[in-house]
């Protein structure tokens, strides 16, 4: 039993040297069990680098830390790394491959519809931001829900999540004065 534990011991060290390694060269967010986050150098940087608004790519990572380990934001690839105490770290890597099939199936108001509904609103709700009829919005779930071959709201979130179609809007360049 001691060898054992001595091996799993070794791992763990290993692991940990890996970890403390990857802090200094990988982009990185961590979050902790209160919802505070960090970024390291690298992280800022691959933010900057994509052009996204920083407050909202974090609630984005912090609903996908609830129920995913792997998944898309566009064009990353986000691997989550569940800590103690509820914590987790979030490794941000360049896609290998593009999510615009997935992105493209659903019309913008649809999109809108899945990222109130990814915030968990209700459809009441839903409707009273985007100025629509709750019937309107359950005739775009309808459909979201014939795209993404599925029928209830959950699994269309965590599908939307997994593809990585449920982006926030892109920084606006601001407006040069003449």
């Amino acid at each position: 039993m001691n060898k054992i534990n001595n091996q799993i011991k070794a791992k763990i060290k290993t692991f940990l040297t890996q970890l403390s390694e990857s802090i200094e060269s990988e982009p990185m967010i961590f979050i902790d069990a209160k919802g505070k986050h960090w970024f390291n150098a690298n992280a800022d940087e691959f933010i900057v680098e994509k052009d996204l608004l920083k407050d909202d790519f974090v609630q984005w990572i912090k609903i996908g830390a609830n129920h995913l380990h792997n998944f898309r934001y566009g064009e990353i690839d986000i691997s989550m790394m569940k800590l103690p105490e509820e914590g987790a770290i979030a490794f941000l890597r360049h896609s290998q491959s593009s999510s615009d099939r997935e992105q493209s199936t659903l019309t913008n108001k649809e999109t809108e519809v899945l990222r109130y509904l990814s915030k968990g609103f209700s459809n009441k709700k839903i409707a009273e931001i985007l100025n629509i009829s709750p019937g309107t919005v359950n005739s775009h779930l309808d459909r979201i829900y014939q795209k993404l071959g599925c029928s209830n709201r959950s699994v269309a979130c965590i599908m939307a999540l997994q593809n990585g179609m449920l982006l926030p809007k892109s920084k606006i360049p601001p407006k040069k004065l003449k």
